[in-house]
């Protein structure tokens, strides 16, 4: 009988180690039924564009359509899209009125997904789920689909291509564009022509403002660096639901300029070149000027004369002896 005592007593504890393992299994199937399903969906649609909420029953045999029930619904339980049976959109909530439509032509092989039209703002962040209910030839329910296919929409904007300015009176270079979502990030990247060294600016080197439009939604960027001659500089533009970035690139050199006005419109500037060239001429008439006033008024009073009628029509002798003055003393170009 003592015998039989560590016998019984392994068994008790290899059967409290089996139903152990047990539960811990059931605890672990209950964990997963309760987890979100592993076929969740995450979309993105462009604003004013269109999307798709896809979902397949995964039906093995053709469905027939006038025994479908089936509508998609918000977060809100306000409803995107009905079918019952061939009849549409008999429950849609006015917010998706003429946004939605479905695929008759493959709902027999299963396929309820769904296009949302004209994405908006509002649309973000918004789970969507479908519901589906077949019947058979009695009205009866052959099978249920409740909240299958969940999808998380995301909303975005794409930037326009960046318009980047450089003022060479203030030595910087201004980035902008508009209309954009959500929030990007400005990056700017310099490059020296003469060293080719290629390098991103620290953010504390850049000024950049990005303002939210009350009634757009939509973001404004601004930005602005401070650079020198002989460099090529790049605006980037990143758009983080996308993930695309717009660019755009400029080339400083000293043989350009150009100045933004303040309406925004981009003027081309003088160049350095033409400033000088412009004064350097301007140099030359007045000394021209100066060296022929002074040259006709050599040996006359006041730095001018005036010749007599006389001088000219008779015999010369006037205008040989101003002549014969002026080589006698050509340094002399004031008058006594």
């Amino acid at each position: 009988m003592g015998s039989n005592m560590p016998i019984i007593k392994r068994r008790e504890r290899h059967l409290c180690i089996l139903q152990s393992a047990m539960a811990i299994l059931i605890l672990i199937s209950l964990l997963l039924l309760s987890a979100p399903a592993a076929s969740e969906l995450e979309v993105t649609g462009i604003i004013g564009e269109s999307v798709l909420l896809s979902c397949d029953l995964n039906s093995s045999t053709a469905i027939d359509t006038a025994r479908l029930r089936f509508h998609w619904q918000d977060k809100s339980e306000k409803v995107l899209y009905s079918f019952n049976k061939g009849e549409e959109n008999q429950h849609q909530d006015n917010l998706y009125t003429n946004r939605t439509k479905a695929f008759g032509s493959e709902m027999s092989s299963g396929n309820i997904s769904i296009k949302l039209s004209q994405v908006t703002l509002q649309d973000k962040q918004t789970i969507y789920w479908a519901f589906a209910t077949l019947f058979d030839e009695n009205g009866n329910s052959i099978f249920e689909r409740t909240k299958v296919c969940p999808t998380t929409l995301h909303v975005a904007a794409r930037f326009p291509t960046p318009s980047v300015t450089v003022n060479k009176t203030n030595m910087n270079a201004t980035c902008s564009t508009q209309g954009g979502y959500p929030q990007p990030v400005v990056t700017w990247t310099i490059q020296d022509v003469l060293l080719a060294q290629n390098r991103t600016l620290d953010p504390w080197k850049v000024q950049t403002n990005i303002t939210l439009d009350s009634e757009s939604g939509l973001y404004t960027v601004w930005s602005q660096v401070n650079l020198t001659e002989n460099q090529t500089v790049t605006c980037r533009i990143f758009n983080p639901v996308l993930r695309e970035t717009v660019s755009n690139t400029t080339i400083v050199s000293p043989g350009q300029s150009i100045n933004t006005d303040p309406a925004g419109e981009v003027q081309e500037g003088f160049t350095p070149g033409i400033i000088g060239g412009i004064i350097t001429i301007f140099i030359v008439i007045c000394l021209g000027g100066i060296f022929i006033v002074r040259k006709k008024g050599c040996g006359a009073s006041g730095g001018t004369m005036e010749v007599e009628g006389n001088n000219h029509q008779g015999n010369g002798s006037g205008e040989t002896e101003f002549l014969a003055r002026c080589r006698q003393a050509p340094d002399n170009l004031e008058a006594d």
